[in-house]
């Protein structure tokens, strides 16, 4: 077995054991199915090139394109993504950098060509939609399964896959502040431990989006990782809608920490 794979295995395992120990009251399978969840898509460093169509409630659309790059943290837990926009060229040249911290807020940069600045967000900003998307930066770098209670509903289908649906609820206020979410409900995968569906509703209470994920593949063999081509996320509120089709993916490219930081943001 190689290092990374080593890594990748040890990682799990003290995900498993540190939500075991620190949320003994939830249900140990659906806190178990989350951790797998967190770590699923959680490859050595990747490159993808991908297309984001945003529609509005009249059903007029805006195409977008961008390029995301991620890398695994020397600790095999936290993931770091940064995202550059192309086209068109209202959006082509912004930047955003995204860094999970396994004990603290996460680290977020957002730049703006127009600007000609690399802006630092705050944790509040999580809840913020992504670029327009009904995407919010949290949903895009990750909600850390420790911040939340889990509970397993049942057991079910989709698109012919086994399920489990885990029921995630903010352990804090400050998590559903964050957020921006009272609860969130996810249909994982239990082959790939990849979210196929799921709900979130807001803070008030009321049901607000629902996101699937489909055209599952391995991408990484040795690692047992793998990563969804398309992304259909919806919002029952605003009749606004965002697709996102990974257009090309490739796993470990060798990617250097370099290009992840505030730096190489403007180049």
């Amino acid at each position: 077995m190689t290092a990374a794979g080593i890594r990748s295995i040890m990682a799990a395992l003290w995900i498993v054991t540190a939500l075991s120990t620190a949320l003994a009251a939830d249900d140990p399978a659906a806190t178990e199915m989350m951790a797998c969840n967190d770590a699923a898509t959680k490859v050595t460093d990747a490159k993808a090139e991908l297309t984001m169509v945003l529609t509005d409630s009249s059903g007029g659309q805006r195409v977008r394109k961008l390029v995301m790059m991620t890398k695994l943290e020397a600790n095999g837990l936290d993931n770091m993504r940064l995202l550059r926009f192309t086209a068109p060229a209202d959006i082509k040249g912004t930047v955003t950098l995204l860094i999970e911290q396994r004990n603290q807020d996460d680290d977020m940069w957002i730049y703006l060509p127009a600007l000609k600045k690399v802006r630092r967000l705050v944790a509040d900003n999580k809840r913020d939609s992504f670029v327009g998307s009904d995407l919010t930066f949290g949903d895009i770098i990750g909600h850390k399964p420790i911040d939340w209670s889990h509970q397993k509903v049942r057991e079910d289908t989709v698109d012919g896959r086994a399920v489990s649906v885990i029921e995630s609820l903010p352990r804090n206020d400050r998590v559903r502040s964050s957020s921006g979410y009272s609860k969130r409900i996810t249909w994982v995968d239990r082959e790939s431990c990849l979210a196929l569906k799921t709900d979130y509703w807001d803070e008030a209470g009321q049901m607000m989006k629902s996101i699937l994920a489909s055209q599952i593949k391995l991408v990484d063999e040795i690692g047992h990782k793998w990563q969804f081509m398309h992304v259909e996320a919806s919002n029952q509120q605003s009749s606004h809608r965002t697709i996102l089709n990974f257009d090309h993916y490739a796993a470990n490219q060798g990617l250097t920490d370099e290009l992840f930081t505030p730096q190489a943001m403007e180049r």
